[in-house]
């Protein structure tokens, strides 16, 4: 199995997920540090587990696993947050490692953002796109990721390659995400 999922990898997985939209976020728990299990209830069906790996991958699973007695800080503020609320889209920022579950309830939208690159981080966004809660703290040259920060995606890769290759450009425009969360070309 490859350490990290690409981002053909990753449009993929979004395409999978975008049929569990409707469904409804049961419990979150976290087995691993670097792991969140996210549990969602199709209608009419068994439970999925949504698995994400941070910095890995993102898969869908029935598997019955073990999980903590005591859910930790993060998978709390996930089940405060995301607690029977409702997947209502599903999104890649353009075509990087990033993809973004919005969930809506009576207290209004969240945002998971799933980073699927090296040091790669979950990060719960309330509806203006500030940071909630990040699964692990970071600071970069380009932004940070702590409770409070508004959330800046990571630098665009192909940025660089569309400044030294016109045409690159053409076939690959940029994408960020805006404080409305929604995607929009640069």
């Amino acid at each position: 199995m490859r350490a990290q999922s690409s981002s053909f990898d990753v449009a993929r997985m979004v395409r999978e997920l975008r049929g569990m939209i409707g469904t409804r976020a049961r419990k979150a728990y976290q087995p691993h540090y670097e792991q969140v299990v996210l549990r969602l209830n199709p209608k009419g069906e068994p439970s999925v587990d949504l698995v994400i790996v941070r910095g890995k991958r993102l898969y869908m699973s029935r598997r019955d696993r073990p999980m903590p007695n005591n859910p930790s800080p993060f998978a709390m503020i996930l089940r405060k947050h995301l607690g029977n609320s409702r997947l209502v889209e599903v999104e890649q920022i353009g075509f990087d490692r990033v993809v973004v579950l919005t969930f809506e309830h009576g207290g209004g939208q969240y945002k998971l953002v799933i980073e699927l690159f090296r040091d790669g981080n979950v990060l719960l966004l309330d509806d203006n796109d500030v940071i909630i809660q990040p699964l692990t703290h970071a600071k970069y040259a380009s932004r940070a990721l702590k409770r409070g920060e508004p959330y800046t995606p990571p630098p665009d890769v192909l940025a660089t390659t569309r400044q030294s290759n016109p045409r690159m450009g053409a076939l690959c425009p940029s994408k960020r995400l805006t404080n409305e969360g929604r995607s929009s070309s640069a």
